[in-house]
C-alpha cells in the first residue's frame, strides 16, 4: 500500500510537463527561443510568421513524441524503481529517438509546406538546429529529473510523517499491517522476501527486496542481495577475509535465518560508516 502511495506521488510534479496547458507552454517556450536563436530580427518578414506556426506544429508534435517515450519508460524502467538505469535509458535511447523523431519532422514538414527549399539536406539544420534541439532535450530531461527528485523528497518526508508507517505483510494465510518500527531486518530466501519484527516473528511480503530497500531508509542496510539488516538484528561484527565483514545476527527461532552473513569488500565501508551513525 505504501509503495503504491509512494509511485503515485513521486510521478505526479513531473508528469504536469505533458499535460495542458503545461504542454503548450513548453511548446511555445522551446519554439520562441529556437526562433530567437536561429534568425536575425533585422531581416524578419511576414513569411517568418508562416515559419514560426510551422516550427510551433513541429515542436508540439516533438513533445508529444517526447511525452510518449517518458510514458513508455515510465511503465518499464520506472525512476522510483531504479533511478541510474532509468536516467541512462533516457539521455541514450530516448534523447536519440527524438532527435531522429525531430530530424523526420522537420524533413517532411519542410516538403510538404515548403517545397523543400527551407532547410531540406542544410548543413545548417543539420549542425546548429541539431545541436539546438539536442540541448532543448537534455534541458527538458534535467526539469523532469528535476521534478521527480523534489517530489520524492517531499514524497519521503511525509512518509516519515504519516501516522500510518505500516507495509502489508503475510503471515500464513492471513495478513498483517507491521509499522515500519517494528522491522528488525529483511531477507530473501528461494525468491521470497522475509520481514523480521522486534518479537522476532517472520512475515512474508510481496515487495522485493530492492523495493523493501527503497522503502526502509537510512536506518536499515543493504548488507548483500539477500539481506536488509537493522543494528537492532546484528549480535556482533568483525573483520573477514580479503577486506570482508562477518555480521553475526540474532536468530532467535527463526531456522532459515543464519547466524552469519558476510558484507562484501565494496560494502565494508560503508557498513562501518552506517553502524558507527546514529540511526536505530
Amino acid at each position: 500500500m505504501m509503495h503504491k502511495n509512494m509511485r503515485e506521488a513521486t510521478k505526479t510534479n513531473q508528469d504536469l510537463l505533458f499535460k495542458r496547458p503545461y504542454i503548450w507552454i513548453v511548446t511555445l517556450s522551446v519554439t520562441s527561443l529556437n526562433f530567437l536563436i536561429t534568425y536575425n530580427f533585422e531581416n524578419l518578414d511576414v513569411q517568418h510568421i508562416y515559419y514560426y506556426l510551422v516550427d510551433v506544429l513541429t515542436t508540439y508534435l516533438c513533445i508529444e513524441f517526447y511525452a510518449m517515450g517518458i510514458h513508455w519508460m515510465n511503465k518499464r524502467v520506472p525512476l522510483y524503481k531504479d533511478f541510474v538505469k532509468r536516467v541512462t535509458f533516457q539521455l541514450t535511447l530516448h534523447t536519440l529517438s527524438v532527435i531522429i523523431c525531430t530530424l523526420l519532422l522537420n524533413e517532411l514538414f519542410d516538403h510538404l509546406f515548403f517545397e523543400g527549399q527551407r532547410l531540406s539536406l542544410s548543413f545548417v539544420f543539420y549542425t546548429k538546429d541539431t545541436l539546438v534541439a539536442l540541448l532543448f532535450i537534455l534541458l527538458l530531461h534535467m526539469i523532469y529529473f528535476g521534478l521527480f527528485l523534489l517530489s520524492n523528497k517531499q514524497n519521503q518526508e511525509s512518509l516519515h510523517l504519516a501516522p500510518d508507517t505500516r507495509i502489508k505483510l503475510k503471515d500464513a494465510f492471513t495478513f498483517k499491517l507491521l509499522d515500519q518500527k517494528e522491522i528488525i531486518g529483511v531477507y530473501s530466501l528461494l525468491g521470497i522476501t522475509y520481514v523480521v519484527d522486534t518479537g522476532y516473528n517472520k512475515f512474508s511480503s510481496e515487495l522485493t527486496l530492492k523495493e523493501m530497500e527503497a522503502l526502509l531508509g537510512n536506518r536499515f542496510f543493504r548488507a548483500n542481495r539477500k539481506f536488509i539488516l537493522s543494528k537492532t538484528i546484528i549480535d556482533a561484527f568483525e573483520s573477514g577475509s580479503y577486506g570482508k565483514i562477518e555480521v553475526s545476527l540474532k536468530t532467535h527461532n527463526i531456522v532459515d535465518l543464519p547466524q552469519k552473513i558476510v558484507v562484501s569488500r565494496d560494502k565494508a565501508a560503508q557498513f562501518r560508516t552506517w553502524i558507527s551513525g546514529d540511526s536505530y
